[in-house]
C-alpha cells in the first residue's frame, strides 16, 4: 500500500480532512493532497504527519502493517540468505585425507581461533580440489561444472 493510500486510510479512520491535517502539521493542504494523490512519494514532514494521525512513519511508508504509535519498529533485513543445495561429496576416506592435509599445514601451537580461521579459509580450496573424486555413477548433468584452472597456496586466495 502506498503512502497516499495509508494517509487516506488514517484520515478516514480519524474523521479528519486534508485541510485539518495540514493545519495540524503547519503544511499547505496541497502538500497533503500531493501525497494522497501519489504526486509526491514522501515528505520531510512525514514524522509530523504520522504523529498527527496517531501512527508511525513506518506505517505510512508501508514498512509495517501496524498503525499503532507503539508498534515495534520494522525488522531489519537479514544480513544473510539461507540456501539449501544438494551436495555430492567424495568418500569419507577422501575427505579424511583432505582434512588431514589441511590440519598438517596448520602452524604448530597456533591458538584455536587462529586455526579455525585458517580452516575456514582453506576448506573451500580443499573441497574444490576434491571435485575429481566424485563417484563415477553420478550423471554428467548433476556433476558440478569445472572452474577454470587456478591453484591456490594455503595462505592466499585463488586468482579470479
Amino acid at each position: 500500500m502506498a503512502v497516499g493510500d495509508r494517509l487516506r486510510q488514517r484520515l478516514d479512520e480519524m474523521g479528519m480532512s486534508q485541510s485539518a491535517l495540514a493545519r495540524a502539521v503547519s503544511l499547505n493542504q496541497s502538500t497533503i493532497a500531493a501525497l494522497i494523490a501519489g504526486r509526491a512519494r514522501s515528505s520531510a514532514h512525514l514524522h509530523k504527519i504520522a504523529r498527527a494521525l496517531g501512527t508511525t512513519p513506518a506505517f505510512l511508508e508501508g514498512e509495517t502493517d501496524d498503525p499503532s504509535e507503539n508498534a515495534p519498529p520494522p525488522l531489519a533485513a537479514p544480513r544473510y540468505q539461507a540456501l539449501t543445495l544438494q551436495v555430492l561429496l567424495p568418500s569419507e576416506a577422501a575427505l579424511a585425507r583432505m582434512f588431514e592435509g589441511i590440519l598438517r599445514a596448520m602452524p604448530e601451537g597456533a591458538p584455536l581461533d587462529a586455526q579455525a580461521l585458517l580452516l575456514a579459509k582453506r576448506l573451500p580450496i580443499g573441497l574444490s580440489q576434491l571435485r575429481d573424486l566424485l563417484p563415477d555413477q553420478v550423471p554428467a548433468e548433476r556433476r558440478p561444472a569445472r572452474p577454470p584452472e587456478a591453484h591456490a597456496t594455503p595462505d592466499h586466495e585463488s586468482p579470479q
